[in-house]
């Protein structure tokens, strides 16, 4: 998977619950890369809802972990989520414009050490860190769906 011409990266995946724009509960966030960083932008509305007005901490948390995730596509690693914290500092207004971005820490290995936040303006909405783990591209067939066209580079590698 890469980024378009422009640094717009598409979907991962059509059903993808952060991008995917044939899920109607997708966040709709879209992202682009930008040197070293995947930066991006969501509004949430009613259907990611939790208080009144207020985007649910989970919607932020997926918002966070599917930028995060697209950081994968930088360092060209097939990876999962296996460690994902958030530290929750102002409230995620709905039909406000957020910005997100994400970059890799570090690598170990097969860990990836993930950062990312999610931002009104410049005030921070929540602050993530996760560890990921490389696994091999035979580890996303488990699902018994068909891989997107866009993973064709990790397919082929796990073809050789």
């Amino acid at each position: 998977m890469k980024p378009d011409a422009d640094g717009t990266i598409p979907a991962h995946q059509p059903h993808c619950l952060g991008c995917g724009p044939e899920n109607p509960a997708s966040m709709g966030l879209k992202l682009r890369v930008e040197g070293d960083r995947v930066l991006g932008s969501v509004r949430f509305d009613r259907r990611q809802e939790g208080a009144p007005g207020f985007a649910h901490g989970g919607a932020v948390a997926t918002v966070l972990d599917d930028a995060l995730g697209t950081v994968l596509i930088l360092v060209q690693r097939p990876a999962v989520t296996a460690n994902l914290n958030v530290d929750f500092r102002a409230p995620a207004f709905l039909g406000r414009e957020l910005s997100v971005e994400a970059q890799c820490e570090r690598i170990e290995g097969r860990k990836l050490h993930l950062v990312g936040r999610l931002l009104d303006g410049k005030e921070i909405i929540a602050e993530g860190r996760a560890l990921f783990i490389e696994v091999d591209i035979n580890h996303f067939r488990r699902g018994g769906q068909e891989l997107p066209e866009n993973w064709d580079k990790w397919k082929a590698e796990a073809a050789t």
